[in-house]
């Protein structure tokens, strides 16, 4: 597999609101830069937040609604704008490498077969982190990138799991076999995700908002789980509402609680 990464944003950028602020001075505390604070906002959170900044040494600068504004692109960001570093990418090979036998127990990974609104990554990333998942797979190609935008979205989440980017998701899901994970893939033509058994360590791909799973990934998956849906529907759900319920299903059915912060 190739070793390349995605190419970084250049430099740290502008995060809007309070939980992408939280998160990432939580989270990566090293890639906060400075924070900005709209002039009379002094809710609790944003007090907490405040604090946190100055403990790690960061200017702190109250500023005109409109500054964040500019900052921030338009985001709705609650008067609060961090500058900071994004999640940095890890390689999946070496990732993969590194994991022991203790490590791989439960060990629950997203893979997004071209999902590319970033409001849906923002999405699945927050149902992934609180659901206990510990990475996402990513395409280079042909899928949203971790972005200011799907930050807000995630709540943070996206400062808090692990990224890895991958030129190729079909040969990456190889590998993950290879490795021992068990790939199983949302799928409105497969079995309903209750009667299926899980096993871990275990991939979930999620495919595109559009078409779903491409055919090549589809014929990787080990297999299919959909969710059944009451009779007058619509057609289906969207892909982080989709991942949301199965990976609570996955939780549920490993017996374990979702990781703790």
């Amino acid at each position: 597999m190739s070793r390349r990464r995605r190419p970084a944003a250049a430099g740290p950028r502008w995060l809007g609101g309070i939980h992408a602020a939280q998160e990432t001075l939580r989270a990566n505390p090293g890639a906060a830069r400075e924070l900005w604070i709209e002039h009379e906002q002094n809710s609790p959170a944003i007090k907490e937040i405040i604090g946190l900044a100055r403990r790690l040494g960061l200017p702190v600068r109250f500023m005109a609604r409109r500054e964040l504004d500019r900052a921030t692109g338009g985001l709705r960001h609650q008067g609060v704008a961090l500058k900071a570093g994004l999640q940095p990418t890890l390689g999946l090979e070496a990732a993969l490498e590194r994991l022991g036998e203790e490590d791989k127990k439960n060990l629950v990974l997203v893979a997004l077969d071209q999902i590319q609104d970033p409001h849906n990554l923002g999405a699945i990333a927050r149902s992934a982190v609180n659901l206990g998942a510990r990475g996402l797979i990513l395409p280079e190609r042909h899928s949203a990138a971790a972005s200011p935008a799907a930050v807000q979205v995630s709540a943070g989440a996206l400062q808090r799991i692990a990224l890895h980017y991958v030129v190729n998701l079909a040969e990456a899901l190889r590998r993950c076999r290879e490795r021992g994970f068990w790939i199983y893939g949302a799928d409105a033509s497969g079995r309903p995700v209750w009667e299926a058994r899980i096993n871990a360590p275990l991939v979930l791909v999620i495919g595109s908002e559009g078409s779903g799973l491409r055919p090549l990934t589809r014929s990787l998956c080990d297999e299919l789980v959909s969710i059944p849906q009451a009779p007058g529907g619509v057609d289906s759900l969207n892909a982080s509402c989709a991942a949301s319920v199965l990976l609570y299903e996955i939780a549920r059915q490993l017996g374990r609680p979702p990781a703790g912060r």
